[in-house]
């Protein structure tokens, strides 16, 4: 009987109110609910002020309502009427669905984010210098000379050092040949970097040495040339944008020491001192990097990920002095710039004119599509006048420019519909500005199909700071885009140091980047994968097998034990304590980022203290204890079974068979949100739910979407996440493939051409 009334209920067109079944449900609800929860459950102060909505199902709810509503006396709304009253706020308010049609997003006019502020100012000054080809070749270009001074005539060997990491003692490197008391040796070449943030360099020597980093001038970021003998290691910071490849020379010299050694470190973003590694390093040269300087204020992050949606005094100051900085450099690299003859006593005839051509190309790219003449006229040609010198005409556009809404707003730009498609693709695939071959399309009209517009995207998927972005994602998605202490309890965990840290972390993204950009793609894989990148310190951390050195090589592990991302060390100490797991945070991770279920904050923090309870009892014993009460269960019940499934790993991530000497039990009964009840054994249990949830995949594709495009998902048309779901199972869940139709999608989503196969759901324009 009771499963007839819960497949009639679903079957039901709810938003049809003249229904009898719809018409008991609301009146039940009003009589007995809205005091509490407000007639729209938009709750009610001194009551329950958070708003009544979650992703529970209606046969979920009905249980829901029927063991716990109203909670003065829950029997006056058990069975038929809790499935009515469930039946009726589900498709009223409380679903996504329902949400969403009763207060439908619009698409925001958005600013640039500080992200995206600094990576188009570098794309602009970049455009007007030569780009180094992508290489396999690893190492930095070294030449080594018989002499103090790095004379051409005294260079005696030349070949790719791997790293810069030597200790010559009181011995030539190169017996023979260069003499043992005094030599020079100078490196060049290219610093590949893949993360933004500060870098801290080091040169460790008893030498002199000059390090010169992303520089074109003879300015060296760090200066020992002086040299007392004695071993030093000098240290500098700058911050550097993911993506790009920056230019290092390292010039060294020896001359009478007792002995030379010479080691090239940094300390990149939530890494350790170390030597920096082959991989990163390219013997190609490449030009110096625009890197804004300029701090900018946080950007609003209140809807789960980053947007320009705020326009304070401090954001005006920082756009300000960002495009002073930018118009410094451009003005002191002018001629450089502007294609010139360096010596001003060999300037042609027409300098003015082509420096006037200049700043007209510079505007069109900062504005991402053609300029009127009415631009030229205001933001270029009044500039410059007979007694107004070169480089102040050329400041006076970049500041212009630069703190021009047609720069700051990408979306206002008026432009035709091929240029639209032009900026939004940059954008969205990687932060910036459109390279030449995306303006060529623009300017040719090649864009003007849906296949079209693929197929540059994908072109693009492929450009450095594409992937850097992407990774971004990731890391956001996981969780890892904050700083969090990761440290445990030494005499717990012994080994568990900064560096065994910085392995793991980039262990997992090496993890991620070999899914990702594989053939396949394949985002199932993210999660039963059963491979993790180690190097020896980290094999022999998780006592695994013996291996030796510090190249990171990819090892599979029984399945059992090892499930993609869930089951990574990195991340399975990210949620845990200092002393202990904590499934409760590890539950709440899996169920929102991983399951996308919606969970509310708890009504009432409780800290868990780990000293309150009897210290026989296990970690699971302990959060039972905690969160038995009817209230906690209404989300407990869907973060505990997910938070046991990972007690076999410890606040490492290390495998174990017991806690506090008791077996681990991770084995619990969840329910799904198609009602189901699942049996969870373990992590992998997890994944293949996760792997094969319709509901996992729409939330990852919305945490994507929001990601690329910094706007709400739903703004594009009902539909859309629909259409991208369909997408995404069709091509075997390929992220790559997601990625490319998020970027078509979101461009041409007001486009002419699009116009055929738009939804049932026009989304409102700006």
């Amino acid at each position: 009987m009771l499963l007839r009334v819960f497949l009639i209920l679903l079957l039901i067109p709810m938003h049809s109110w003249a229904n009898p079944v719809a018409q008991r449900g609301k009146a039940l609800y009003m009589k007995q609910c809205a005091e509490c929860h407000g007639d729209k459950g938009e709750g009610v102060e001194d009551e329950y002020d958070e708003p009544l909505y979650g992703d529970r199902t209606v046969v979920d709810l009905a249980k829901v309502i029927h063991d716990t509503m109203p909670d003065y006396a829950p029997e006056e709304c058990a069975d038929e009427d809790a499935q009515a009253v469930a039946a009726y706020i589900h498709e009223a308010f409380y679903s996504a669905e329902a949400r969403a049609r009763n207060r439908p997003v619009r698409i925001d006019l958005v600013r640039l984010t500080a992200a995206q502020h600094a990576q188009s100012v570098a794309d602009l000054v970049a455009s007007f210098r030569w780009q180094p080809k992508a290489e396999a070749a690893r190492g930095l270009q070294a030449r080594y000379y018989d002499d103090r001074r790095t004379r051409r005539d005294k260079m005696k060997l030349e070949r790719v050092d791997p790293t810069i990491d030597f200790d010559f003692g009181e011995a030539s490197p190169l017996p023979g040949e260069i003499g043992e008391e005094a030599f020079a040796i100078e490196w060049t070449g290219s610093l590949m970097v893949e993360e933004t943030g500060d870098y801290q360099f080091s040169v460790r020597t008893e030498n002199g040495f000059k390090l010169y980093l992303n520089s074109d001038t003879d300015t060296p970021l760090i200066d020992g040339w002086v040299s007392s003998g004695e071993m030093v290691e000098p240290k500098a910071t700058v911050k550097l944008l993911g993506g790009w490849a920056y230019p290092v020379r390292l010039e060294y010299f020896k001359f009478k020491d007792k002995s030379a050694s010479v080691e090239l470190r940094w300390k990149p973003p939530h890494g350790v001192n170390e030597i920096i590694p082959t991989t990163t390093l390219r013997p190609t040269a490449a030009p110096p990097v625009m890197v804004l300087q300029t701090p900018f204020p946080p950007d609003d992050r209140s809807l789960g990920y980053v947007r320009g949606s705020a326009v304070s005094k401090a954001w005006g100051r920082a756009v300000t002095s960002a495009a002073l900085e930018t118009a410094d450099h451009v003005a002191r690299h002018l001629r450089d710039l502007a294609d010139l003859p360096r010596r001003r006593s060999e300037a042609p005839e027409n300098e003015t004119e082509k420096i006037q051509a200049f700043c007209e190309t510079l505007v069109s790219r900062a504005f991402r599509r053609p300029l009127t003449e009415e631009d030229r006229e205001h933001f270029v040609r009044q500039h410059f006048c007979e007694d107004t010198p070169h480089d102040v005409a050329v400041k006076r556009v970049v500041l212009l420019a630069l703190q021009s809404p047609q720069f700051l707003f990408p979306e206002l730009s008026p432009a035709a519909d091929s240029w639209k498609l032009v900026s939004r693709l940059s954008t969205y695939l990687y932060d910036g500005l459109p390279d030449a071959q995306l303006r060529d399309a623009g300017k040719k009209g090649w864009l003007g199909s849906a296949d079209a517009v693929r197929k540059e995207a994908a072109r693009l998927l492929d450009h450095p700071t594409a992937r850097a972005k992407v990774r971004t994602f990731f890391l956001h998605w996981l969780h890892l885009d904050d700083e969090h202490d990761l440290t445990k309890d030494h005499q717990l965990f012994p080994g568990f140091d900064a560096s065994t840290i910085a392995d793991f972390r980039q262990s997992l993204t090496l993890f991620i980047d070999d899914v990702v950009w594989s053939e396949r793609s394949d985002y199932q894989e993210l999660l039963l994968g059963n491979d993790l990148f180690l190097n020896a310190d980290l094999a022999n951390f998780l006592g695994h097998g013996t291996m030796t050195g510090d190249t990171f090589r990819k090892v599979s592990f029984d399945p059992k034990a090892r499930s993609g991302v869930l089951t990574h060390p990195y991340l399975l100490a990210r949620f845990a304590y200092h002393q202990s797991t904590s499934p409760i945070h590890r539950g709440v991770f899996m169920a929102r980022q991983v399951l996308g279920r919606s969970l509310k904050p708890p009504p009432e923090a409780i800290e868990f203290d780990d000293a309150h309870f009897d210290p026989s009892l296990t970690m699971r014993q302990k959060v039972t204890d905690l969160t038995k009460s009817r209230a906690c269960m209404n989300c407990h019940s869907i973060i505990n079974p997910l938070g046991f499934s990972l007690e076999h790993f410890d606040a490492t991530g290390r495998y174990r068979f017991r806690d506090r000497h008791a077996p681990i039990d991770p084995v619990s009964e969840f329910g799904t949100q198609d009602g189901r009840s699942l049996t969870i054994r373990g992590p992998r249990d997890v994944a293949v739910h996760a792997a094969h949830s319709p509901t996992a995949h729409r939330g990852f594709i919305q945490h994507l979407f929001e990601h690329l495009v910094k706007q709400p998902v739903n703004a594009y048309g009902m539909n859309t996440l629909d259409t991208l779901h369909q997408d995404f199972v069709a091509s075997q869940f390929n992220i790559r493939a997601l990625i490319v139709e998020i970027a078509t999608l979101a461009a041409m989503h007001d486009s002419p051409s699009n116009q055929a196969t738009s939804t049932d759901h026009e989304p409102k324009n700006l």
